[in-house]
């Protein structure tokens, strides 16, 4: 009778691929030994590979801004509709008889004056950022210098926020070395338009108790909004870029990084580490020498090292952080052959006549390719690593391009003000992702290599 469940699955395989190719090397241990350790390992390093490729591909798709965009406003906190407040001061005004405006724009000590009562001046164009019509709080701000405002002499407010066709009843600003805050909410609703550059407008007049020679001193004056933020699921970075959408695009970028790295390590390492280990001699020794000397040096500095003198970029860096493993392909598969060409079957193929070739590539890389999975694994979880090391020291890829490290950089200082955020969700991604690489690794060696097969056994 046939067998049923995971056991008819194995069966059919078998009739499509080989139990002693490479692939059904790795598949059939894995699939037989399915309910053990380094079984549950593996599938779950596979789950979480398969599920980070996915994204990468599908997050222009998944990324519901994008991650280049400054969205909403900074720091704003995950899961949550966040106040922001906008603030702003004039960047246009007329004034016949006011002098010296533009001191007028910032709390620096210089004031912008007036000596003459009823002398009045529109300032308009307040370039408050605001992301979305969601206002709750609309108010201006003045402040009056003392030291040159003359007992007596205050401050008339208008406000338009129509682009001056009408104005508002005259507010009295009689408080000097204090900012004056005036609420023009008052339960209303305020649309994005009403404070737009050239439509929110104020009408400053130099007003006096009598008719007496004095002036009055204007040292700021500024709009400011409070509005309500769009809901985050991982909040937003200092630049108000949603972290969800560089964290699902940094996926891409890691990835073809790592990509980079462990395939041309394994396409240069693995062909060196056969010729090396079957050829023997002095070019061995060359190559060994030459391998030993790269592998002695701390790989986040050779990487760096290369990546300042190649540039930037992804393709760069992916192959900067190439150097670091193509030792480790050459080192592991001269060892694997180094053992190999010693046995039976590449014995009898040197006694039939087989040329050095074909006994090299096709007996004993076929036997040496079986360990390569479990490399390519390791390596890939460290290279990752090594690219968000390199792009947090500032050697990686440049900025605004979505990726793990970068942000982990941008958000170094923030961490000590409680924005925890926009380094706690790239670091942990990393920290699955590398995590998942290492689980495959670590469960494929223990299931490939036949030693530890009979100690669990």
């Amino acid at each position: 009778m046939a067998e049923t469940g995971r056991w008819t699955l194995t069966g059919s395989l078998r009739k499509w691929i080989p139990r002693h190719s490479i692939l059904g090397r790795v598949l059939f241990p894995l699939l037989e030994e399915r309910r053990s350790l380094p079984a549950v390992l593996t599938w779950i390093g596979i789950g979480i590979v398969v599920l980070f490729v996915l994204i990468a591909f599908l997050s222009p798709v998944l990324a519901p801004w994008d991650p280049l965009a400054f969205v909403d406003g900074p720091d704003v906190p995950p899961w949550s509709n966040a106040p922001i407040v906008s603030n702003s001061t004039y960047f246009s005004f007329s004034s016949p008889g006011w002098l010296n405006m533009t001191d007028g724009q910032a709390i620096d000590g210089r004031s912008a004056t007036s000596s003459t009562v009823n002398d009045s001046v529109i300032v308009s164009d307040f370039l408050v950022r605001i992301r979305r019509e969601s206002i709750t709080d609309v108010t201006y701000l003045v402040l009056l210098d003392g030291r040159r405002t003359t007992p007596g002499h205050y401050l008339g407010v208008e406000y338009s926020n129509d682009g001056g066709r009408s104005w508002s009843p005259r507010n009295a600003i009689r408080t000097v070395d204090q900012i004056v805050r005036v609420n023009l909410t008052y339960g209303r609703i305020w649309s994005l338009a009403e404070v737009a550059p050239g439509a929110f407008q104020l009408r400053l007049t130099h007003l006096a108790d009598a008719n007496t020679a004095g002036q009055v001193a204007l040292n700021f004056a500024s709009l400011e909004v409070i509005w309500l933020s769009y809901w985050h699921l991982m909040g937003t970075d200092h630049q108000g870029r949603d972290v969800f959408s560089r964290v699902l695009h940094g996926t891409s970028t890691s990835l073809q990084i790592m990509s980079i790295a462990v395939f041309v390590a394994l396409l240069v390492g693995f062909p060196l580490g056969l010729f090396s280990g079957y050829r023997g001699g002095r070019i061995d020794r060359l190559l060994v020498l030459v391998m030993d000397s790269l592998y002695a040096f701390p790989g986040l500095l050779l990487a760096g090292l290369i990546a300042v003198l190649i540039g930037k970029g992804v393709v760069n860096i992916g192959l900067a952080v190439t150097v670091i493993y193509i030792p480790l392909y050459f080192r592991a598969t001269r060892s694997h052959v180094l053992s190999a060409r010693e046995e039976l079957y590449v014995e009898a193929a040197r006694a039939l006549g087989a040329k050095p070739g074909r006994i090299l590539w096709k007996y004993i890389a076929a036997n040496v390719l079986v360990a390569i999975p479990v490399i390519f694994s390791l390596s890939a979880a460290d290279a990752v690593l090594t690219a968000a090391g390199l792009s947090y020291l500032g050697l990686g890829v440049e900025a605004p391009t979505p990726d793990w490290g970068l942000d982990l950089s941008a958000a170094a200082n923030q961490i000590g003000v409680g924005i925890w955020w926009t380094s706690v969700f790239p670091g942990l991604i990393i920290v699955i992702l590398t995590i998942g690489l290492s689980f495959l690794g670590e469960g494929l060696n223990d299931i490939i290599n036949p030693a530890l097969r009979r100690r669990r056994t």
